[in-house]
């Protein structure tokens, strides 16, 4: 088994950070499963909004929450985010090299977060892990039973944004992280739904949220203008030979740990 701690002990020169980038129940942590990570840092937000929501008293099954749930959930969000940048601050400033496990939906965010490591003096890699839309719900759907309540299953209408932004991020992190970038596809092996109707009468429909406040004229039509924008980009996602690209460009998950380790230990 690879030994990353091992491999930092004897690294000498920039400290090193591993993005990863993949939508939710995409297998990134499947992918770093085969490595031996030992006492190397993992930096994922998720670990601090999961406490503080449990310290609340709220449900992990989001897509299913109260309006006051929804309601604490965003000030526990807020308050994780907080607590999170303080975290990082504390690890790049003592150049400690960590994985930051997340989404990277945000291109703008990792795109600033990757200048500033590099300032800082780090070596920076991204592991881009691509799934099936309705792989991503699925897993979202089931992961709060499977858990048996410990792990949270978030609204499906933010996991299928999510999968949008970070599948379009594809391109654009191949190519600003260049050698310094692998992926690997996780894909369901039987037959998958490709009409987004179809997807959303599945998976978005039954977890529509309930008691929202009413909105005015012009709240309704911005709403609608982002729905459109947002099915028209997914449902030519689904379509395109793009997504096709990605997988055909994929490796295997030992040739992704393979590479992690030459960066590590280059």
């Amino acid at each position: 088994m690879i030994s990353l701690v091992n491999i930092l002990k004897e690294a000498v020169g920039a400290p090193k950070a591993i993005i990863l980038a993949g939508a939710p129940g995409a297998g990134k942590g499947y992918v770093l499963k085969g490595l031996d990570l030992g006492g190397l840092k993992v930096m994922n937000i998720d670990n601090i909004f999961i406490n503080m929501l449990k310290q609340a008293n709220v449900s992990l099954d989001l897509k299913n929450a109260t309006p006051e749930e929804r309601s604490q959930q965003a000030k526990s969000m807020a308050a994780a985010n907080k607590e999170f940048k303080g975290n990082m601050a504390d690890i790049i400033a003592g150049k400690e090299s960590f994985i930051l496990d997340g989404t990277a939906a945000s291109l703008k965010n990792t795109l600033k977060l990757k200048e500033e490591l590099e300032d800082a003096g780090y070596e920076v890699f991204m592991l881009y892990v691509y799934t099936d839309l309705e792989r991503s719900l699925r897993q979202n759907q089931d992961r709060f039973e499977k858990s048996d309540g410990e792990d949270r299953s978030l609204a499906p209408a933010i996991v299928l944004s999510t999968w949008n932004a970070v599948t379009k991020n594809y391109n654009p992190y191949k190519e600003v992280f260049g050698n310094n970038f692998i992926s690997v596809a996780n894909t369901l092996e039987d037959e998958k739904l490709s009409d987004l109707s179809a997807i959303k009468d599945k998976y978005l429909t039954p977890f529509k949220p309930q008691g929202t406040k009413p909105k005015d004229d012009k709240a309704k039509a911005r709403s609608a203008k982002a729905k459109a924008k947002l099915d028209s980009e997914v449902s030519a996602l689904l379509a395109d030979d793009g997504v096709k690209d990605i997988i055909d460009s994929s490796v295997s998950r030992e040739e992704a740990q393979a590479k992690i380790k030459s960066f590590i230990n280059g």
